[in-house]
C-alpha cells in the first residue's frame, strides 16, 4: 500500500460540532424576527431548534418555513441567511481532533478541508476555528457552482491538482453517507467514515458508503499509522 501522502477532511460534525454554531447563529436569527414580527424571541428559537431537528441538517427550506410560519415575506430571507453565514459562534475543534492534525502534520502528511454549504457560513465557521493553521488546501465547494458541492469528485479532483498527489496517496474522512465517499471513491482515493453524530445509522448503497468505518479520528489515526511514517 502507497503512503498516505494527504488526508482530506469533511468539517461539519467530523471536525467540529455543527450544532454550536447552528445555536448561536438560530439566536441571532430569532432576535431578529423577534423585533419584526411580534413574536417571542424564545419561541422562535424553539422553533428553529425543533424543525431543525426533524427536517435533518440537508434540508434546504429550513428558513423558508420558518417566514411561512411566521407569516413573513420571504423578502426577508437574505438578511436570515446573512445572520447565519456571520453568527458569533464560539466555536472549537470536537475533542480529540487537534491532537490527530498535530499528529498528522508531524508525519508530513499534508491536509485539505472540503465543505460544502453556504461558503460565507463555512468560512466564518474556519476562520473562528482557526482552522487554516492546519490545513494545506481549503476547498469550499459551492464556490464555482452548486453542481461542484460533495458528492461530486469535483472538490477532490481540485484538492488533488493544489497539493500535487495522486489519487491513491490520499486518504478521505468524512461521516455523511450523502455526501463524503461518492466523489472521493470515484477517484480512487480511500475511504474513511467517522460513524458519529446525525448521519452514524445510516446505510446506502456501497458506492456512496466509505471503504471503512471507525468510531473516532484516534481509531482513523491508529489504523492508518504505519502508513503516515511511509510505505506499509
Amino acid at each position: 500500500m502507497k503512503r498516505v501522502r494527504a488526508v482530506i477532511f469533511d468539517l461539519d460534525n467530523v471536525l467540529v460540532d455543527e450544532e454550536v454554531y447552528k445555536r448561536a447563529a438560530y439566536h441571532d436569527i430569532a432576535r431578529f424576527l423577534s423585533a419584526k414580527c411580534q413574536v417571542s424571541e424564545a419561541k422562535v428559537y424553539h422553533r428553529l431548534v425543533v424543525e431543525s431537528k426533524r427536517r435533518g441538517s440537508m434540508y434546504p427550506r429550513l428558513f423558508n418555513d420558518l417566514l411561512a410560519w411566521l407569516g413573513v415575506d420571504e423578502t426577508c430571507l437574505p438578511n436570515l441567511v446573512k445572520l447565519y453565514a456571520e453568527a458569533d459562534a464560539p466555536l472549537v475543534f470536537k475533542p480529540g481532533v487537534e491532537s490527530v492534525l498535530k499528529a498528522l502534520k508531524a508525519c508530513g502528511v499534508k491536509l485539505a478541508l472540503v465543505t460544502n454549504g453556504t461558503v460565507a457560513a463555512q468560512q466564518n465557521k474556519v476562520k473562528r476555528l482557526g482552522a487554516e493553521a492546519y490545513f494545506d488546501v481549503v476547498v469550499y465547494a459551492r464556490e464555482k457552482e452548486p453542481e461542484c458541492e460533495k458528492p461530486s469528485a469535483a472538490p477532490y479532483r481540485e484538492v488533488l491538482e493544489r497539493l500535487g498527489i495522486n489519487a491513491s496517496e490520499a486518504v478521505c474522512v468524512g461521516d455523511n453517507p450523502y455526501t463524503d465517499f461518492y466523489g472521493a471513491r470515484q477517484l480512487g482515493i480511500r475511504t474513511v467514515r467517522v460513524l458519529q453524530g446525525e448521519f452514524k445509522s445510516v446505510r446506502l448503497t456501497p458506492d456512496y458508503e466509505a471503504d471503512i468505518d471507525v468510531c473516532s479520528l484516534r481509531k482513523f489515526y491508529c489504523l492508518y499509522k504505519a502508513d503516515f511514517a511511509g510505505e506499509s
